[in-house]
C-alpha cells in the first residue's frame, strides 16, 4: 500500500467519522424542546498543551433547567472551552434532547455541527489530494 491509498483511506475515515457523528447530532436535537436555563456553575480542569509541558484551564459550564413535567435538571454542558461562556447566574434558551433530557444546546449555538462539518470537509480534501497526486505520480 502506498502513501496516497494511506492517505485516501486516512481522509475517507475522517469523512465517514465527521457524517456519523453529525448524524447522531441531527437526530438527537430533531425533536428537542426549547425553555430556559440557568447556568449554575463551570467545572475547571486542566488539559496538556500539545507541547505536553504547560497546561491550558478549560471551563465546563453546568446549567439547571425544568423539563416539560417540571423535573428540575442540573447538567453540565457537552464540551468544554478555555473560557467562560457566559456568567454564572446568566439565563439562557437551550434546546434539550427528548431522547436524553440530560444533553442540551444553547441555542443558536451551531459550533458543533460547524466543527463535524469542517472534520468532514477536511476528510474530502484529503481524499481529493491523495486522488491528484495518486493519478499524477
Amino acid at each position: 500500500m502506498n502513501d496516497f491509498s494511506i492517505m485516501f483511506l486516512i481522509g475517507l475515515l475522517i469523512f465517514i467519522i465527521g457524517l456519523l457523528l453529525l448524524i447522531k447530532e441531527i437526530k438527537l436535537f430533531k425533536d428537542s424542546i426549547l425553555t430556559s436555563a440557568k447556568v449554575v456553575t463551570y467545572y475547571e480542569y486542566l488539559n496538556l498543551a500539545d507541547d505536553s509541558e504547560s497546561q491550558i484551564t478549560m471551563y465546563t459550564m453546568a446549567v439547571e433547567y425544568h423539563l416539560a413535567d417540571g423535573k428540575l435538571i442540573q447538567t453540565r454542558e457537552q464540551s468544554g472551552s478555555n473560557g467562560k461562556k457566559y456568567p454564572v447566574g446568566t439565563e439562557l434558551k437551550i434546546a434539550y434532547s427528548k431522547e436524553k433530557p440530560e444533553l442540551f444546546k444553547v441555542s443558536g449555538d451551531h459550533s458543533k455541527k460547524a466543527a463535524l462539518g469542517g472534520m468532514m470537509i477536511f476528510g474530502l480534501v484529503m481524499i481529493a489530494i491523495s486522488g491528484y497526486a495518486g493519478l499524477n505520480s
